[in-house]
């Protein structure tokens, strides 16, 4: 898929690994049943095929307007996580994949399917450092802490109140941060359970103005030394810009926005994992699927940052 003098990312799938590269491997998770649980559209089981079949055709790994240099990375492609009829087994089976490749050392890509899968992916960092001490950020134009369904069933809009109430989290001192959320799609009573819970709200109206909140210094910073998961659900992005999402909004981040926080995101030293959520190809596949692999690009563009502040 290279082309002479532009060469692509699949040129770095499967590369030789080296200690001087930093490897990064990117994870499917094919299922949106969560997101019909919550009564939302189906179609983001399809994303993660279209980020797969998409994504090494990006580039180039020079960026020569930005000077960041991808060959200094290994990507490795996971494939799919093996998914079911019950969203229960799929969590447990997503949970433990994210620890195996966590424990290898690697830094984690998790392109879904539903918002359900970020409990999952937070719950899979905690077993892998066998603490709770982490810090999450949910950039999102909703809070997802709604109650559990039926006496105790998961959904695409209950993986922070999962989060917020699990005990590890809780008893060994993690951190939250809402960024970019939306009063007109939360509820006051939602905003009352995060901030009752510990949790930070930065609202997209004091992230938009010139003296707002900022992704790095008012979010990832107050982390302080905790080990991060970044979780991205699109549909925090303007529908102008994002239209191919499950819940699409008349407002929200700029496409531009949204690639700066994926680059912070990944330039940022202590963050483990990034995930994107609620890709929905039978909403619109072209427009939105070029942009999350240009998220995930940005992503890769930090990366190389952090290595280089490193050195």
């Amino acid at each position: 898929m290279s082309k002479p003098g532009d060469p692509r990312l699949i040129d770095l799938f499967n590369s030789v690994e080296s200690e001087s590269k930093t490897k990064v491997t990117i994870l499917g998770y094919p299922c949106d049943l969560g997101v019909i649980r919550n009564s939302g559209r189906p179609g983001a089981k399809r994303g993660p095929d279209v980020v797969h079949s998409r994504l090494p055709k990006l580039g180039p790994i020079v960026n020569p307007e930005l000077n960041y240099d991808l060959s200094k990375l290994v990507l490795k492609e996971r494939g799919n996580v093996k998914v079911g009829d019950s969203l229960e087994e799929n969590h447990k089976t997503l949970t433990k994949e994210v620890e195996t490749i966590l424990n290898d050392g690697s830094i984690l890509i998790v392109v879904g399917g539903g918002n359900d899968q970020s409990y999952c992916n937070a719950r899979g960092l905690m077993n892998s450092l066998k603490n709770g001490n982490i810090g999450v950020v949910n950039i999102d134009a909703h809070l997802d802490v709604r109650p559990l369904l039926d006496g105790g069933l998961a959904h695409s809009g209950s993986p922070f109140r999962q989060l917020l109430t699990d005990s590890d989290f809780q008893k060994d001192g993690g951190k939250f941060s809402e960024f970019a959320a939306q009063g007109n799609q939360s509820s006051a009573e939602h905003a009352k359970f995060v901030t009752e819970n510990g949790g930070d709200i930065h609202w997209l109206n004091n992230v938009n103005r010139n003296t707002g909140d900022h992704f790095s210094h008012d979010v990832l910073d107050k982390f302080e030394e905790r080990d991060v998961f970044v979780s991205f659900d699109i549909d925090s992005i303007d529908g102008a810009h994002c239209p191919g999402v499950s819940c699409p909004g008349v407002r929200g981040l700029t496409a531009q926005q949204a690639l700066d926080v994926c680059f912070e995101a990944g330039a940022h030293l202590k963050t483990r994992m990034l995930d994107l959520s609620e890709f929905n190809p039978d909403v619109e596949e072209y427009r939105t699927g070029t942009l999350v692999c240009n998220m995930i690009y940005y992503f890769l563009m930090g990366v190389v940052e952090r290595e280089n502040r490193k050195r």
